[in-house]
């Protein structure tokens, strides 16, 4: 133990003489942090910006442009003629995100009993703008259907109540759990942060090793040690360990409160499977440092390894419709697994039986990094002995 104790300060005195680290340490995590949370302050789009183009202009077709113009998330900034192009609209006024076409004899074709469409342009560079235009015009166009239907049927002496039951003879009611607003802050910024806190712990851990060659002070820490590689493993591992634990803690404790994300009840509990995260980082990035000497070939690959890590995890695009080789990948980044527990128990609440799987997954990473860790300084011992 106090080999371990004598390793641990001695790393932290060597971090202290690295600028680089204390980026790592306090810039991101104060800075970065606080600065992509800025970006999603606004939670979710609260207007869009629309034009119209009505070709009817008959009174129904201006209570269709009514409704669209009532409906909560639109703005209808402009309105067009049939001379306009619809191609060019867009690149004309960036601006615009949408666009309404109420083709020429819309109500006349109506009353007629034939079915027409709302056509409904939208600019899809941006994925939240046509789902959210698409779902906004579902809405309004459904109601007037069903109000038409409903005249319909009223005029032909069916009672109210029943024309009613016959339009609408299944409602749906839907109800949305853990993000009920879409809030893209409390989706988005834990994934960040999270996944920031995984490169931070793994680039640190990853100069760990190979630095003590470059300086050529390895056999200093081999005496530090006692000839124990057990206690060289550990004793910088507690350091990482130690330095992600406060992040994570400033995370958890400071920084998602501050930007307005919900903590939950069961954050205190949860941290145990953060540390579980931390140490698996911290000891993979061992690992790479001991197995590559050149830090700059190290820090490559630790970048190379840890990149894809917020795209693969399942965050913005499911694993299961990734390509084979894309999910079994997926399962290669420690992330993966975290994120999977993040959601199940943090976000969702669910016990700890349900994060079971991922959990080992972690351990594994954990196990297989001591012993290619283990194998790599015994060859490095070996080496320098010979």
């Amino acid at each position: 133990m106090r080999a371990i104790k004598n390793i641990f300060v001695r790393e932290i005195t060597r971090l202290k003489a690295r600028s680089s680290a204390w980026v790592l340490i306090i810039f991101i995590p104060l800075g970065i942090f606080l600065y992509l949370g800025s970006i999603y302050q606004e939670g979710a789009v609260s207007k869009v910006e629309v034009a119209v183009l009505d070709n009817d202009k008959t009174p129904f077709s201006q209570e269709v442009i009514d409704n669209i113009q009532a409906s909560p998330k639109i703005e209808i900034v402009a309105y067009f003629s049939s001379e306009d192009k619809l191609d060019n609209i867009f690149l004309s006024h960036p601006e615009i995100k949408g666009l309404y076409y109420i083709p020429e004899n819309f109500s006349k074709n109506i009353m007629l009993g034939k079915q027409e469409k709302l056509i409904v342009y939208t600019n899809s560079s941006n994925i939240i703008y046509g789902n959210l235009l698409y779902k906004e015009a579902a809405t309004f166009i459904n109601t007037l259907s069903a109000k038409i239907t409903l005249t319909s049927l009223t005029l032909k002496g069916i009672p109210y109540e029943k024309a009613l039951k016959m339009v609408m003879p299944i409602t749906t009611q839907t109800r949305a759990l853990f993000n009920p607003h879409y809030n893209y802050l409390y989706y988005l910024v834990p994934g960040l942060t999270t996944v920031l806190l995984q490169m931070i712990v793994f680039f640190l851990a990853t100069r760990s090793i190979n630095s003590e060659f470059k300086s050529d002070s390895f056999q200093e820490l081999w005496n530090m040690s006692e000839h124990n590689i057990l206690n060289i493993f550990f004793g910088k591992l507690l350091v990482y360990t130690v330095i992600g634990m406060m992040i994570a803690l400033l995370i958890f404790s400071f920084i998602h409160p501050v930007l307005g994300i919900p903590t939950a009840k069961n954050t205190l509990s949860f941290l145990w499977i953060v540390l579980i995260f931390v140490i698996t980082n911290a000891s993979l990035g061992l690992m790479i440092s001991i197995l590559f000497k050149d830090q700059a070939i190290a820090m490559d690959v630790a970048f190379v390894y840890n990149s894809p890590a917020f795209v693969f995890s399942g965050f913005t695009f499911p694993i299961i419709a990734m390509p084979a080789f894309n999910s079994w990948y997926a399962n290669l980044i420690p992330y993966t697994h975290f994120l999977k527990t993040y959601i199940k128990g943090l976000e969702m609440g669910n016990s700890f039986s349900f994060l079971i799987p991922q959990v080992i997954a972690m351990l594994l990473f954990i196990l297989f990094a001591y012993i290619i860790s283990t194998a790599g300084l015994m060859f490095h011992l070996k080496k320098m002995a010979s």
